[in-house]
C-alpha cells in the first residue's frame, strides 16, 4: 500500500492539502477536454514572440515573471511550498487578451512542434495517463521566419506554407514519438521492479502517456471550412481502418469538436457535416451553454399542451429575449443531435439539465476555465473556491454520479493542470481519495478510443488499489 494515500487526519489543513495533492499528482488520470494551443506553457509563448517578433502586452510578461518566481520555490519531490492551488488565475479579459498573440506565435511547424511535445510532456509529469488533445488544422508556415516567411507581391509564397494535412501529420508524428519512448520508459522501469507497481521508495510508477487528437471546427468559420476539416478527419480517421492491422501513424484521430466562440453560428448549420463524422464512425464532442439562455423554449411549450396556450404563456414568450430563446433552441438541438460528449454545458436552464439526466450524455468539466468563464471567481476577490462554489451544476452532478471528467480546457491559459483541478474540486465539495479516483475510474467510459478503454481501466484500477 502506497504510504502517501490518505492524508492524516490530524495534520493542519496545509498538510492535508499537501498529502492531498501528492495523491492527486500519483494517481493516473484523463484529460479529454485540452485545446492544443490554449495548453502552450506561458514562457513559451514569451520566448516564440521574441523569436518572431511580437509584442506582447506588458502584464503577460510580469505574470510569466511572478510564475518563473513561483517555480523556484521547490521541495526536493517537486511539491510546491506556497499552495497547491491556482492562486494566481488570470482575469477572462487577460485570458481573451493571451488568445490572440497565441496563432501570430504559433506560426510555423517549428512552434506547432514545440507546443505540443511540451504540452504532452507537461501531461506526462502531471500523471495524466491518457489525453485527448483537440485543435484545428492550420496552414503555417513550414520554417520559423521573423518576418512571416518569405515574400512575393508582399504575401507569402505558397510553397512556404504547409497545408492542414501536414499541420495534423506535425502533430501525429509527434505523438507516435512521444507514445513509444513513453512505452519504453515504462516497460524499462517496471523491469526494474520486478513487474512491481510500487519502486524501492514506495513511489507509484507512473503508466505511459497515451495521447490521442481531435479535430476542431471553428464555429465562427464559414461551412466550407468546417466541411474541409471533418472531410480531412474523416480520410484519415478511414485510413487507420482501411486494414486489419491499424498503421500506426494512422491510429491516433478519434474524434471531431465543435468549439469557438459561442456568440458566432448555431450549431444546426454544422449538424449535417458532423452527423457525416459520425457515420464514418468518428466520435463527436460538443461545446454546449457557454453563453446566457432562455429557461425553456415556449414553442415546445405550446406543442405539448394538450389546451391552446394560455394568456400568461403568450405574454411569457413575448418577453423572451430572441438572443436568449436562439440559446436555448440551439443547445436543445445540440442535446437531441446526441454527440458522445458535451463541453461545459455551464448554462442549461432547469429544462435541459432534466433531459440530460433522463437520458445522460458525458460531460467535460473543466473547473478553473468553468469558473473564470462565468465571472464566479471576479465576486469572490479572485478566489478560485469560493467561485468554484457557484458553479449552477457541479455539486449535483458530483452527487449524483452523473457521468463527468475533469479538464483543463486551455492549461496555460488559465495557469492551471490537472492535479490542480482535481484538488480544486476536492476542496470545494469535500471529496476524499476514494471519490476522485472513483471520477477518474468512471470516465474511462468517456474515452473516444475504444480500443484502449479496457487496459486503460484495468491499469487504473491496480494502481488506485495501491494507493488506497
Amino acid at each position: 500500500m502506497m504510504v502517501v494515500a490518505s492524508p492524516n487526519k490530524s495534520h493542519n489543513d496545509s498538510n492535508n492539502d499537501e498529502s492531498l495533492h501528492h495523491f492527486i499528482k500519483a494517481l493516473p488520470k484523463l484529460e479529454l477536454h485540452a485545446h492544443l494551443n490554449g495548453s502552450i506553457r506561458e514562457h513559451t509563448l514569451i520566448e516564440l514572440a521574441m523569436e518572431r517578433n511580437v509584442q506582447l502586452p506588458q502584464s503577460l510578461i510580469q505574470h510569466d515573471a511572478v510564475e518563473q518566481q513561483q517555480q523556484q520555490h521547490k521541495e526536493d519531490d517537486g511539491r510546491s511550498i506556497p499552495s497547491f492551488l491556482n492562486t494566481r488565475p488570470r482575469s477572462l479579459q487577460d485570458c481573451f487578451k493571451v488568445f490572440e498573440y497565441i496563432p501570430q506565435c504559433v506560426n510555423d511547424l517549428v512552434a506547432l512542434r514545440r507546443i505540443t511535445e511540451e504540452v504532452l510532456c507537461d501531461a506526462a509529469a502531471d500523471g495524466i495517463a491518457y489525453i485527448e488533445l483537440r485543435t484545428g488544422p492550420k496552414c503555417l508556415l513550414r520554417q520559423h521566419s521573423c518576418d512571416g516567411g518569405d515574400k512575393q507581391d508582399g504575401g507569402v509564397e505558397s510553397s512556404s506554407m504547409a497545408t492542414k494535412r501536414e499541420y495534423v501529420q506535425t502533430i501525429i508524428d509527434i505523438m507516435q514519438e512521444f507514445e513509444e519512448k513513453e512505452s519504453l520508459r515504462y516497460t524499462e522501469e517496471m523491469k526494474s521492479n520486478q513487474n512491481h507497481r510500487c519502486d524501492d521508495n514506495n513511489k507509484i510508477v507512473r503508466l505511459p502517456l497515451i495521447p490521442r487528437l481531435i479535430i476542431s471546427v471553428d464555429r465562427s468559420g464559414t461551412l466550407a471550412q468546417a466541411d474541409e476539416n471533418i472531410n480531412l478527419a474523416i480520410e484519415l480517421f478511414q485510413q487507420q481502418h482501411s486494414s486489419r492491422k491499424v498503421d500506426a501513424q494512422n491510429k491516433y484521430i478519434v474524434g471531431v469538436e465543435l468549439g469557438g466562440n459561442p456568440t458566432k453560428n448555431d450549431f444546426t448549420n454544422f449538424e449535417a457535416s458532423f452527423e457525416r463524422a459520425r457515420k464514418a464512425g468518428l466520435r463527436v464532442a460538443i461545446h454546449i451553454g457557454e453563453v446566457p439562455m432562455s429557461s425553456t423554449n415556449h414553442h415546445d411549450d405550446e406543442s405539448h399542451s394538450s389546451t391552446s396556450p394560455s394568456a400568461y404563456q403568450k405574454t411569457a414568450a413575448a418577453a423572451v429575449d430572441p438572443t436568449l430563446l436562439a440559446k436555448y433552441k440551439e443547445a436543445l438541438s445540440v442535446i437531441n443531435f446526441r454527440p458522445d460528449r458535451l463541453g461545459h454545458a455551464l448554462t442549461l436552464s432547469s429544462s435541459l439539465i432534466e433531459l440530460l439526466y433522463n437520458d445522460p450524455i458525458p460531460i467535460e468539466c473543466c473547473p478553473t476555465s468553468n469558473t473564470m468563464t462565468l465571472d464566479f471567481a471576479l465576486h469572490h476577490e479572485g478566489s478560485l473556491i469560493d467561485g468554484m462554489r457557484m458553479h449552477p451544476h457541479m455539486k449535483k452532478w458530483i452527487d449524483t454520479g452523473y457521468p463527468i471528467s475533469i479538464n483543463t480546457d486551455d492549461s496555460g491559459i488559465f495557469c492551471t493542470n490537472l492535479t490542480k483541478e482535481f484538488l480544486l474540486i476536492a476542496k470545494v465539495f469535500g471529496l476524499d481519495e476514494k471519490r476522485l479516483s472513483k471520477i477518474v475510474l468512471e470516465s474511462v467510459d468517456h474515452v473516444f478510443d475504444e480500443g484502449i478503454k479496457d487496459r486503460l481501466r484495468s491499469d487504473i484500477q491496480s494502481i488506485v488499489d495501491e494507493m488506497i
